[in-house]
This record gives C-alpha cells, structure tokens and sequence, in this order.
C-alpha cells in the first residue's frame, strides 16, 4: 500500500526589501513565524533567490519537509512556502497542520 502525501502552498507578494529578508533568514531559528518549521537549515542563495529549507520527523511513521523561497519582484520580493507531509499519521494532523502554516508569511513579513 502506497503511503499517503499532503501538501501546501502558501505564495505572497510583498513590497518589503530583499535585504531585509536575507538579514532576517541568515539566523530563522529566532523567527516566531518560522517556529513551525522545524530541522531549518542554512539559507542558500540559488542566484537572486534565496531558500531556506526544513526535513524532520515529528512523530514515528511521518516526515514533513518544505521550502521557503523569497525572489526579487517589483516593488519588493516574491515569497513562496510549499511543503509536505508523508505518512499515514497525516490524517491526524492535517487540520491542525493547516491551522499552523496558514498565516506564515504574513507573520514573516511583519517580523521585518
């Protein structure tokens, strides 16, 4: 039997600075609105755009991970959050996985 998938997508665009976020995400275990996800690691910078990426296992039997990617777009910056979570224990979680990643990047920005 196949083991279940879910996803999420969360995209904004901001007029907030790029400087900004690179200052911010040079150190995201201090961001309140990234407290969520867990197992971050270094930010890499793939050209303009900067990622920050997450792996780890909540529970037994299940493993989220995700990206966070911030780009440059006119007037500010384009940010995009898409994750997953893998495992049967995903049914238990989902609402509240949901609840949790809802309101991420509003809360990123503001922590600007």
């Amino acid at each position: 039997m196949r083991t279940p998938v879910f996803r999420f997508l969360e995209e904004r665009l901001t007029d907030a600075p790029m400087d900004g976020f690179r200052t911010l995400l040079a150190a995201p275990e201090g961001l309140a609105s990234l407290r969520t996800c867990q197992g971050l690691r270094p930010l890499e910078v793939e050209g303009e755009e900067l990622v920050l990426r997450w792996h780890y296992r909540p529970w037994p039997g299940a493993v989220m991970d995700g990206t966070l990617r911030v780009r440059p777009q006119a007037p500010g910056a384009h940010l995009r959050l898409d994750g997953r979570l893998r495992g049967w224990s995903g049914f238990l979680v989902l609402g509240w996985m949901r609840w949790r990643t809802e309101h991420v990047l509003d809360r990123l920005v503001g922590e600007l």
